[in-house]
């Protein structure tokens, strides 16, 4: 077929008008061009030799794509039997020995005929997946255009939708290189702007509809699996090689953002009528969120964590908050399972608010600076204000918040391992209790709701924690009388010393009697350098 009729054909076969006919013609102009090109060779003089066969090449794959999505079963059986999969392998063989010179248009164009294939037919995904994986497959992955990425990941997609294990495949040892430069070329395109949709469709695929979430961030480690390791153990945490890997980071935030874009499952009618949902059990890929979390911010107590490790870290967190975000609990993601029941089961509770009791006070950034002057100040003798030591003892209710969560709280760090990690602690306890007894039901019983109301305040380490804490507070107490008497009953125990305080030469008082605060005049210097006048200034 020259130029022409090429063109022909692919306006044709967009137009859905059958060109069932002329598919074995176009298969066997693919095969003749390919031999053209082969024969011209390499070099600078072999390139203007392939300038117009590989034009016609291109041309060809894209009536292949057109007819594979227009023309239904029996074009998808024509392009089968005449070999479309042998000049697929065929044309990656030659751009990969570099005898074609790259046009990045090329690879989209047989990804494209790829994926339409796949999806067009189970017979087709199953031709494809059995003739082209992993080598060839892995080769379009490597090919870092938006084109290409999104059509291999279609291709993928349909294959592990359509055929018997291939999901476990491309999750395992085997697909880590196909799925590991997907992912690592979508980090890349995201700083560019670009976004594949397709990819994050297919991480979640793997990670939630087959659970296969600890395999497959077990082999993008590097170093896959060995008979001796559970999956995930690459990212153990109990030594110092444990490093993610960019594309382990890639991966949870590619599920961050799927988590964001799935569409909701509507709820089934037995929710919608009120009826209490059955238990969820922890699947592999929810543990495996707990308990990466927890190694992550444990290992952080005997050193800082690398920023590889800070970025899994929060991007573990995210998920478990995007996830706790969704009405549908995830069922969307995971082909209806209650994904937040899930998290429930495995323990994410109690690990979240462990994490948060183990932390130092609020870095309230009005009481440093009251801090901090006090420490300058000289002692004032025995009737003056000391050296700080007033505004010191802050911590002391906060440590004897939640005591049941004191023997976890105490593997987890006082220093928190990224700036914001208290925000992102309550965004997830927050979302997972908005609307959800359960959830609310073990936050009480664990102490969290006082530990969460005392987090409502200012910290310069965490911007948004103070905010998080109140949708947290509001979601716990949401018909949840439970929740409202409990915070009801709290008292004052005692006040804190601040830096406005200190100048109008007053302090705060706790009355024991009536539980109330007064206000009392400050002896000694502070009194005497700023004395109240009548008029309140």
């Amino acid at each position: 077929m020259d130029q022409q009729e090429l063109e022909a054909l692919v306006a044709a076969a967009r137009q859905g008008q059958s060109v069932l006919a002329r598919l074995p013609q176009l298969l066997a102009s693919v095969r003749a061009l390919l031999d053209e090109i082969e024969a011209a060779g390499r070099g600078e003089a072999a390139q203007a030799a392939q300038a117009a066969p590989q034009q016609r090449l291109l041309l060809a794959f894209r009536a292949a794509r057109n007819a594979a999505a227009t023309g239904g079963p029996p074009a998808v059986e024509a392009l089968l039997r005449e070999g479309l999969l042998d000049a697929v392998r065929s044309t990656l063989a030659l751009v990969s020995d570099a005898t074609i010179a790259l046009d990045w248009q090329l690879p989209a164009a047989v990804a494209q005929a790829l994926a339409n294939l796949c999806t067009a037919r189970g017979e087709g995904a199953a031709a494809a997946w059995g003739a082209l994986f992993p080598l060839q497959l892995t080769m379009l992955a490597h090919v870092n255009t938006g084109a290409t990425q999104a059509a291999t990941c279609l291709a993928l997609l349909a294959c592990c939708r359509a055929v018997d294990g291939a999901a476990a495949d491309l999750a395992g040892p085997a697909g880590s290189q196909a799925m590991a430069a997907l992912l690592c070329n979508h980090h890349r395109q995201l700083q560019q702007g670009e976004h594949n949709d397709n990819l994050c469709l297919l991480a979640s695929h793997l990670a939630f509809r087959h659970d296969l979430l600890p395999a497959l961030f077990d082999s993008l480690g590097g170093g896959g699996s060995s008979e001796d390791q559970q999956p995930g153990s690459t990212l153990a945490l109990g030594g110092s090689a444990a490093q993610p890997t960019m594309a382990q980071v890639a991966l949870l935030e590619a599920l961050c953002a799927e988590a964001h874009d799935m569409p909701q499952l509507e709820q089934p009618a037995a929710a919608a009528a009120g009826e209490a949902p059955q238990t969820a059990q922890a699947g592999p890929a929810t543990q495996f969120l707990v308990q990466l979390a927890q190694r992550l911010a444990a290992s952080s107590k005997a050193a800082p964590l690398s920023a590889g490790q800070q970025q899994a870290l929060q991007a573990c967190l995210h998920l478990q908050r995007d996830l706790c975000a969704r009405d549908d609990s995830g069922a969307g993601l995971s082909g209806g399972d209650n994904l937040v029941g899930q998290l429930q089961a495995a323990g994410f509770l109690p690990s979240l608010l462990a994490m948060l009791k183990a932390l130092e006070p609020v870095q309230n950034p009005q009481r440093a600076a009251a801090a901090a002057a006090a420490a300058a100040a000289p002692a004032a003798g025995p009737s003056g204000l000391g050296s700080g030591a007033e505004a010191s003892d802050s911590g002391m209710p906060m440590a004897q918040l939640a005591p049941q969560l004191a023997a976890r709280a105490a593997a987890f760090p006082a220093a928190a391992p990224y700036s914001g990690f208290r925000s992102d602690l309550l965004s997830v306890v927050a979302n997972a209790a908005h609307g959800r007894p359960s959830v609310q039901a073990e936050v009480q019983e664990l102490g969290g709701v006082e530990l969460v109301l005392a987090q409502c305040q200012l910290d310069r380490n965490s911007p948004l924690a103070r905010e998080w804490a109140l949708w947290a507070v509001r979601n716990l107490c949401e018909g949840n009388p439970a929740a409202q008497e409990a915070i009801r009953e709290l008292q004052l125990c005692t006040t804190v010393d601040n830096e406005e305080l200190q100048r109008l030469g007053v302090k705060l008082e706790l009355d024991e009697r009536s539980g109330k605060l007064r206000v009392t005049k400050r002896e000694g210097k502070g009194s005497a350098a700023n004395p109240l006048r009548k008029d309140g200034s």
